[in-house]
Parts: structure tokens; sequence; C-alpha cells
């Protein structure tokens, strides 16, 4: 793929708040934890498990642990190099020297162990996003001290539920999560559906040099206003689109990973029929044929494709606005996948589990209102969420505003009410919630969502139940937008017991 000008990313941004998108890799095989043997089942006798299918796309972790039922892997951050374009390796951070970091493949319910070794020359964390775990083993630097430089850390969690999520740095965002610290998880179904292949694609910006290094980073300007954009689009790693081949009758279920900063776009495929199935909490009651859907920093679909019989190929698109040489704004589609239709195979339909959403249309017990702002203060630029903001002291740790307290399985609905033109996809750690209104009409958005783009003076209403006691981060996933206040904590308190009854 040619690169992007960056005069081009930099207009686009001004104009409307979006530009650029992501492209290409290759399609390693990731295997994942599974396999027949292990303790367990009735009467003492050994759990027999259905091996999980390998994930394309992605290397995965060498899992350390003989036990099928837990997944023990080391990782490492360190500089490193990658081949993103052609010519020069980019000096990056990287994740045991990848990019993306390797995959981490699981089945719901194992017990997963990092084992993290900092070898940065500063001090980092690692957000497990869309993972409903203990708020200690979440990544969140207000519970868990950053790791310094040389040191190590062990994060020990279950993985309670099945979907599509990824892994990535929670401190010092801007350069860091820029830079390449970040990584896809993939937790399988107890009974997933098969499919003739699985892919994962990660898609990423990143803004080079000529002569591929990772740009400077600027103070002020569009990339603080809007958040950075890149100039090179990225799918696992490599700026070109990945090239794969599908074959005639072939069933697919291919992951999409946005982890943009700031970078929003619809996405559309051409030469399939194409199913939505899964969004950001996993598999859907109901899938949906894509015709378009929009996916924003921190979200993550799964997608269905069936080649149609005429297609010579399957192209997965994003539609992004630009500037075109005359000065105006239009949408063009950029690949991120090129799949050439070749040989043939029969395929069995896939089954998918029975999967209940909580009620979106109940009553919720309580109604807030967040307003999203931002403005210059003392010739700085800082966001903030319901007029409270992140506080940085000088030389020492940041400081959340605690922004509320709920009570676990209470229904809440949230308006998210943004009075400035960026957009603001809005992240909620911990919990999953249904967004269920815009600029306060009800609106059909299905599946359910750890992240809600709130676009640039509009309100999104979510429901949530908090089912997941603890302490929570709720932010900005735009970095530079996050980190200049726009990043709070909230408290959600443990259930004496439920008063509210829902799946």
């Amino acid at each position: 793929m040619a690169r992007i000008p960056h005069a081009l990313a930099a207009r686009s941004l001004i104009a409307l708040s979006t530009a650029l998108a992501a492209c290409g890799d290759d399609t390693a095989p990731a295997g994942g934890a599974g396999g027949a043997g292990g303790e367990g089942g009735a009467g003492g006798a050994p759990e027999v498990l259905e091996p999980l299918p390998d994930v394309l796309g992605a290397l995965a972790f060498e899992d350390l642990n003989d036990d099928p039922r837990v997944v023990e892997v080391e990782l490492v951050a360190r500089q490193s190099s990658w081949a993103i374009v052609d010519g020069e390796q980019t000096t990056v951070l990287a994740y045991n020297d990848q990019l993306p970091g390797p995959l981490l493949h699981a089945r719901v319910g194992d017990q997963v162990i990092v084992h993290f070794t900092n070898e940065l020359d500063e001090p980092t964390v690692i957000h497990w996003h869309g993972l409903r775990i203990s708020d200690q083993m979440d990544g969140s630097p207000m519970i868990q001290d950053p790791v310094q430089p040389g040191e190590t850390f062990t994060y020990d969690f279950v993985v309670p539920d099945a979907g599509t999520f990824w892994y990535h740095t929670h401190f010092e965002q801007i350069e860091q999560l820029e830079r390449g610290l970040y990584g896809a998880i993939v937790v399988h179904e107890d009974a997933f559906p098969h499919f003739s292949a699985e892919r994962i694609f990660v898609a990423d910006d990143i803004r080079l040099t000529e002569d591929n290094q990772v740009a400077a980073f600027n103070n002020s300007g569009p990339d603080v206003g809007m958040g950075r954009v890149g100039n090179t689009l990225l799918v696992n790693g490599r700026g070109e689109p990945n090239e794969l081949a599908i074959p005639s009758g072939a069933i697919e279920r291919w992951r999409v990973v946005s982890s943009h900063n700031s970078l929003a776009y619809g996405l559309q495929v051409e030469g399939a029929d194409v199913r939505v199935i899964s969004t950001d909490g996993g598999l859907l009651p109901e899938p949906f044929e894509l015709e378009r859907v929009e996916i924003a920093p921190g979200q993550r679909y799964d997608l269905e494709v069936r080649p149609r019989a005429e297609a010579s190929e399957v192209r997965l698109q994003a539609l992004i606005l630009v500037l075109d040489e005359n000065n105006e704004v239009v949408e063009a589609p950029f690949d991120l996948v090129v799949a050439a239709v070749e040989g043939e195979v029969v395929t069995e339909e896939p089954v998918y589990p029975e999967v209940v959403h909580p009620d979106a249309t109940v009553t919720p017990a309580e109604e807030h209102t967040w307003e999203l702002s931002g403005g210059v203060t003392l010739g700085i630029v800082r966001f903030t969420i319901d007029g409270k903001a992140l506080i940085v002291g000088e030389g020492g740790p940041m400081d959340h505003a605690m922004i509320g307290e709920f009570t676990q399985g209470v229904p809440v609905a949230i308006t998210l009410s943004s009075d400035v033109s960026p957009a603001h996809p809005f992240h909620v750690h911990g919990q999953f919630f249904q967004i269920i209104a815009r600029d306060g009409r009800p609106v059909f958005e299905p599946g359910l969502r750890d992240t809600v783009h709130v676009r640039g003076t509009e309100t999104a209403t979510i429901l949530t139940y908090f089912e997941n006691p603890g302490m929570w981060m709720v932010h900005c996933h735009i970095a530079e937008h996050g980190e200049r206040g726009m990043m709070a904590d909230l408290m959600v308190h443990e259930a004496e017991a439920a008063s509210h009854d829902h799946p």
C-alpha cells in the first residue's frame, strides 16, 4: 500500500476528526490452549477438551503449562525493530519482539498466568482490554504500581467471557501505544462454532518519517485536539493489505480489532456474504447481515464470511473520510484484506451457542449524565469528564477523580454528552454495556460493548448492570484526550443480595 502523505492526514483531521485506516500482514497460524486431558469431570474422570482451532494472522504465545485449563506465558516489553514497510526497519516498542505482540489464546474459564518483564527504560503496565477480571489485575495505574525498568510482575486471572479482546500498555499511552505495545486476545466459547478457518486482523496506523522511523510527537495542534493519526496504515504489523487465499464454499470467522489511537471508520466487505456475529462483549443473540458498520478505537467485530460463487476475490475495506485533490471531503475505500478465491471446500454450517443478553428495555434504577468537554486552561489543552480531570503531579504519579459509586447488578443509564467537536471513543474498564440512544433518540446497536464512539457534539446513552465489582477506570481511548484529563475512576460495590434479576 502506498503511504498517505502526512499533509493530507493533517488536513483531513482538521476538516473532520477522522482520517486514514489500516492494512496488511500474512497468515501465520496461532495455536492455543486445548487438547485432551486434565483433571476434573464427573467422578474424577479426566476432562476431555476439544482442541481449540488455529487463529491465522498472528503468532501465539508458547504455553508453558501442561494443564489444558491453564495458559501460562512469558511476556517481555522492550525496544525492538520491525519491518513495517519495505526498506529500513522501524525502531518500535514491542512485546516479545513482535508487532502486534503474541496472540493470547484461551478457552472461556481458563486460568491465565502472564509473567511480565519490563525491559524498557521507563515504567509501564498492561491493561487487558475487555476482560471482566479483578480490578487488581486490570492494569490500572491507580491500583497497580507501574512496573519499573528491569522489574517483573505476574498477572493471574480467569477469563470469564468468550470473545475477541486485546491487551495494551496503560502508561504514557501517547508514545508507548503508538510505538507498538499492544496485542490481541481470543477466548473461545465452551461449545465454540466450527469454521473452515479463523483469522484475526489487528488494525492500526502509525506516523513514519521518510527513513521509516516513528515521527516526533506534537504537544499542540490537531494531534492534541483530535488525536494523533498516522500516515501509514497497518494490519497485523504491516503497512500493506493482508493478502491471503480463501476457497469457494468456505465459511470463515474474521476477528477485527481496532487498535487505532483516534481513527474511526466504516467497515464493508466486497465479494462475500457477511454477517456480524460478535462485538466487544462476545457473540450476538442474533447475527445480522453486514452492509456497513462503524468501528472506533478499542472496538472489535467478528464476521462470518462466505465467498460469493461468482467472486474472484474478497476484500475487507475501511471507508475513511479524506480530502481529495479538489480539497473536498470524500469517503475513500482502503483495502485491509485482499483474499483471492482459490480452490473449493465443503463446509458444514457453524452451530452457534445460545446467547442471552441483559434486557436493554428495562427502566434503569439510576440515570446519570457525564459531560465530555475540553478547553484551554493557562495555555494548556485539557479535557474533562463531568467537569473532573485526571491530575498529574509534578514528577509524581497521576491521580484520578472518582466520578461515581454504583451497586453491582443495578441497571444504570449513563448519557455521555460531548460539547466539543472531537469525537471520543469512550471506554469503561471491567464492564459491558449496551448502546440504547443517540441524541436522545432510541437506537438499536446490537451487541455488548466496552467502548462507545461518542461523535463530536452528540450524546450517546449506554445501559449497564455493573456486574463486575471493583474500582474501574473510564476514559477516552484517544491517548491525548485521556492523558490530558479525560480519565476518571468509578466504584462498583458488591451487592449484598441480588435485587434485580437479569441474565
